[in-house]
């Protein structure tokens, strides 16, 4: 496999020790919750929750979850399907192998091929160094002009 090569599998009681103990950089911290907050988040809403972890051939490298709201979902928007990248991480070491935009990517897929798949929404915290930003702009999201009730700006890719 090269570096950008991934494959998001299911959490499972093999693998989820190595995925709560996957971690980003220090001054990355205020920008993504960890895996065991993501994980909890998952088990309380597990009608909307997809977390998957990201491999590089055997290795783990990293975290993502979708949140996919079905029209009946009291949270679907206008009674329409709902896709947002919930959360993305890649861990410390595994940085800057283009991991995350393989993993974005494979995500972007996987959504494609759900029902009413019209866009893959995320949002980010602006104004600090380090901001992952820049890098869903660079992927082709672009702002909606909301800002969620803690200040993140969403972005939305249209499918």
């Amino acid at each position: 496999m090269t570096k950008a090569e991934i494959e998001l599998r299911e959490i499972t009681s093999e693998n989820v020790g190595q995925v709560l103990r996957l971690s980003v950089a220090d001054d990355q911290a205020c920008f993504v919750a960890t895996n065991a907050v993501s994980l909890a988040q998952a088990y309380v809403y597990p009608e909307c929750a997809w977390p998957r972890a990201i491999y590089a051939g055997d290795a783990l490298v990293g975290f993502l979850m979708l949140e996919i709201l079905k029209p009946d979902h009291p949270k679907a928007p206008d009674g329409r399907a709902s896709y947002f990248l919930w959360r993305l991480m890649i861990g410390s070491g595994h940085q800057h192998n283009g991991y995350g935009t393989a993993a974005v990517r494979a995500a972007i897929a996987f959504v494609r091929g759900l029902p009413d798949a019209h866009a893959l929404k995320t949002s980010y915290v602006p104004d600090k160094p380090g901001s992952p930003g820049p890098f869903y702009l660079g992927l082709g999201f672009v702002p909606t002009g909301k800002v969620d009730e803690d200040g993140e700006i969403e972005l939305s890719l249209e499918l």
